[in-house]
């Protein structure tokens, strides 16, 4: 009885359809490493500016719930189209000149945002309240004013207060201008480069405020502080009826009103 062979082994004919690699320019990756970096940035400053300015409640959230971000690693030096790396790779036409190719785009956007007015990106309320926090943060505000609401009112107030910060070696503000309202004296507002920068001006302005001839003549006597939410001008608001009519019935000073915290 013959021993019987093997089956014979089938050929595979059908051949595999190979996806060509792909590949991003190096320039396009870096462009799109950086649009992170910044972007990381920002969040951060939102983060920041939550935590900082928002109540200590909803700051306690944001804490916990949104952890710090390092940036991305840097990148190391390109690799080069000749090296062993790409040797089994399929060659690809470069882009035509004519072509805006994402680094164009996202460095062009980056170099114009600065050019643009900063608003809040997105319909998401939390976006929105987050920036005005930060824009807050670096504004004070000056109230009772004396405001005569005539077309060239922004000029003489920002000449008002640079002439008081440059006596009293204060932090001059960027932007000086009249909160939109119909109050007989409307809030002075006064733009900061940082939150430092305010902080020095209101603590030397109230400092001056009573002996400044520039300042103690005027009546009613100004009121300097940080600029405020909604639910912190109810709070202040709130606060210094306590004091007046504390003080109304005490025929005395007995609280003085100074800021919310």
């Amino acid at each position: 009885m013959s021993a019987m062979a093997p089956p014979a082994k089938r050929k595979f004919h059908s051949s595999l359809d190979s996806e060509p690699p792909l590949f991003v320019e190096y320039d396009d990756y870096l462009a799109m490493h950086k649009h992170v970096i910044v972007l990381t940035d920002i969040i951060q400053q939102i983060r920041d500016g939550l935590i900082e300015e928002g109540s200590t409640k909803f700051g306690k959230i944001i804490a916990n719930t949104c952890q710090t971000t390092p940036d991305p690693s840097q990148l190391g030096p390109p690799v080069s189209a000749l090296s062993e790396v790409f040797v089994d790779a399929v060659s690809t036409p470069a882009p035509s000149s004519s072509t805006k190719s994402f680094a164009n785009a996202v460095l062009s956007s980056m170099t114009t945002s600065a050019e643009r007015t900063s608003a809040p990106v997105g319909p998401s309320e939390i976006a929105k309240q987050a920036y005005q926090l930060l824009e807050k943060s670096t504004r004070a505000v000056i109230e009772r004013a004396p405001d005569d609401k005539s077309p060239n009112e922004d000029q003489k107030d920002s000449e008002f207060i640079a002439a008081i910060a440059n006596k009293h070696s204060l932090p001059i503000p960027s932007q000086v201008y009249r909160h939109v309202c119909s109050s007989r004296f409307r809030p002075l507002k006064l733009q900061f480069s940082s939150k430092s920068e305010r902080d020095t001006f209101l603590k030397g302005f109230n400092k001056i405020k009573n002996d400044e001839p520039l300042l103690n003549t005027i009546e009613p006597k100004l009121r300097a502080r940080r600029d405020l939410t909604r639910s912190e001008l109810e709070t202040l608001c709130a606060s210094r009826k306590f004091v007046y009519d504390e003080n109304l019935k005490a025929k005395t000073t007995k609280y003085i009103m100074q800021d919310i915290h």
